[in-house]
């Protein structure tokens, strides 16, 4: 069973206009959107749609349920000295390139690498992205890890401006396990 089609736009209208998200925003003006968070899940029910927002040392993550259902909740950034975090950069929400454009450039570009499996789940973040190798400009991206049948896992980064794929990677469940 697909899922519907999820849009960033259509989260953000959705939360923005939240009575909980507008006492949120009343209560923490500086707050930034920081990143979106999508799960979608083509064989079971597992969808996720929620999105992070940034106020000093704190995220606040607006989750929408199955249900249209809006949620809150809050987690304070840890950095220790073994484990450093990227940084949360603001976001914008009015992105060109969506998710549901961005999951249709993930299933193309599969098959054009000749890979006909069937996709079981698409775990999507849209954030800030900056290339160590490249040392190019930072860019808004759509950062997929798609599951697919046969243990097959495909990382892909997109420009959530443009649409061009920055990077493509097939991986294996097997190859993972074997790193361990």
């Amino acid at each position: 069973m697909e899922p519907e089609k999820t849009t960033l736009k259509q989260t953000f209208k959705e939360i923005s206009e939240s009575f909980l998200f507008k006492d949120f925003i009343k209560q923490n003006p500086d707050a930034e959107l920081c990143a979106g968070f999508f799960v979608l899940d083509f064989f079971g029910n597992d969808n996720k749609k929620s999105l992070d927002y940034r106020v000093g040392e704190k995220v606040f993550s607006f989750s929408i349920n199955e249900l249209g259902k809006i949620k809150m909740n809050e987690d304070k950034l840890v950095n220790s000295e073994n484990r450093k975090f990227p940084e949360l950069k603001k976001i914008n929400p009015g992105v060109r390139f969506d998710l549901d454009e961005a999951e249709s450039t993930a299933k193309i570009k599969t098959l054009d690498e000749g890979i006909a499996s069937k996709f079981s789940k698409i775990i999507a973040v849209l954030q800030k992205y900056k290339s160590e190798e490249t040392n190019e400009e930072e860019k808004q991206i759509w950062n997929l890890t798609c599951m697919l049948e046969g243990l097959i896992i495909i990382h892909i980064l997109i420009d959530s401006d443009t649409g061009e794929i920055i990077k493509f990677e097939r991986k294996s469940m097997m190859d993972l396990i074997r790193k361990k």
